[in-house]
């Protein structure tokens, strides 16, 4: 059926009521809808030719006939749907937005997100091979795509909007606003990559706020050593070094042999470990030098005697190989402190402790931060001792005959 002049729209008495609420005046007259069996124009629910139901599109385009049967969620047509479609198709091109391939079936299914999704994450992987992208980051998102992304796998990325990121952040109100906002900012990352090559819109995203801050013990000096005490002592060196130079786990780890530079007491961090695997570069991805104290400088000089090149600097006497980031956090799991990290206890302790002594500047080129926001932080809360303010020695007691408050304190 071939709509050509507004004569040509069909009545609107069809069996079935299937064209119900369609208002066919709206349609531009292009193209034709077809019975997917005898081929024969159709305007009825049922052809009458054959008896068959579904329909497909033909359209004239660039002299040729294109052939669509399926809609974009791969159903075959029925009579109002094809109108809806055909419908659509002249909107599109009338606004010259149509593309033929945008309505055939395999560009249809290339543009699902779960298939656009899994080419991102393909890229991902070539990137993490070329250690240009971490292979844990990349579990996280292979993850989040399993586990969360269920309601996107069958929509057209270039179809995605706020309203459908709305509905699958509401799906996450028993997660934690920060496991929230890493969820997102995952699908933020995947549009902008898809924004980049393929110039799909980035959809707006919902606000997601952390408004229940994650605060971080440190401990002192004094507790960081007593806890090292709890550890096996074969296992204290690796920790007491850790101690020192605040390194993260999976870089302390990964210190071999040829990244000291022992008669200037200092270490090139230049290398970490990505799960289990060992990468050439670090979180920041830049190689620093970085001093080592007296007592680091001491710990290395045993460890590195006769020892050369890419040898590990702390081998696990119950493994003779290497340290893994994992066998760590298994040990402090059994020998640290209940109720804190391991990353609390030692580099965020460490680097607390230095900031005690230090401008932010300092601590910036020390811990490595990529941005002096986060050195200061440190910074401030080392100055910001409440204890000591309300505990000072100068404080004149006070008494009222109202509400007395003790003079003699034990």
């Amino acid at each position: 059926m071939k709509f050509h002049t507004t004569n040509d729209i069909p009545p609107l008495n069809h069996k079935g009521g299937e064209l119900s609420g369609l208002d066919l005046t709206e349609l531009i007259m292009w193209g034709s809808i077809l019975c997917q069996r005898c081929g024969r124009t159709r305007r009825e629910r049922v052809c009458p030719h054959c008896g068959y139901d579904a329909c497909l599109i033909r359209l004239p385009v660039q002299g040729k006939y294109k052939r669509i049967y399926h809609d974009k969620n791969g159903a075959a047509f029925s009579f109002s749907t094809a109108f809806q479609s055909l419908s659509a198709i002249n909107q599109e091109r009338k606004d010259r937005k149509f593309k033929i391939e945008n309505w055939l079936q395999p560009s249809i299914q290339q543009q699902k997100f779960q298939n656009k999704y899994k080419t991102w994450i393909n890229q991902k992987r070539i990137e993490a091979e070329k250690e240009r992208f971490s292979y844990e980051t990349l579990k996280l998102y292979q993850s989040y795509y399993k586990n969360h992304y269920g309601s996107l796998y069958d929509m057209d990325v270039r179809d995605i909007r706020h309203g459908d990121l709305q509905l699958l952040m509401n799906g996450f109100a028993s997660r934690s606003e920060k496991y929230n906002k890493n969820l997102m900012d995952c699908l933020k990352t995947f549009f902008k990559w898809l924004n980049r090559w393929e110039g799909v819109p980035i959809p707006i995203f919902p606000e997601v706020e952390i408004t229940t801050g994650e605060t971080s013990r440190a401990l002192t000096y004094e507790e960081q050593m007593e806890t090292i005490l709890r550890f096996p002592e074969q296992h204290r060196d690796i920790l007491y070094f850790w101690r020192e130079t605040g390194l993260r786990v999976s870089e302390v780890c990964a210190v071999q042999i040829r990244d000291l530079d022992l008669p200037n007491a200092r270490i090139l961090v230049q290398r970490t470990y990505s799960g289990y695997r060992l990468v050439e570069r670090t979180k920041g991805k830049n190689r620093k030098w970085i001093p080592l104290s007296k007592t680091a400088m001491e710990i290395a000089s045993v460890h590195s005697a006769n020892r050369f090149g890419v040898d590990f600097l702390f081998i696990n006497a119950s493994t003779g190989r290497g340290y893994k980031p994992s066998y760590l956090r298994g040990l402090w799991a059994t020998h640290g402190i209940k109720g804190i990290s391991l990353y609390e206890a030692m580099r965020h302790s460490t680097i607390s402790d230095w900031a005690k002594h230090a401008t932010a500047f300092q601590v910036k080129d020390l811990a490595r931060h990529s941005d002096i926001r986060t050195s200061n932080r440190y910074v401030h809360n080392a100055m910001t001792d409440l204890r000591r303010v309300v505990n000072r020695d100068n404080v004149i007691p006070l008494q009222s005959d109202s509400n007395p408050i003790r003079q003699n304190r034990p």
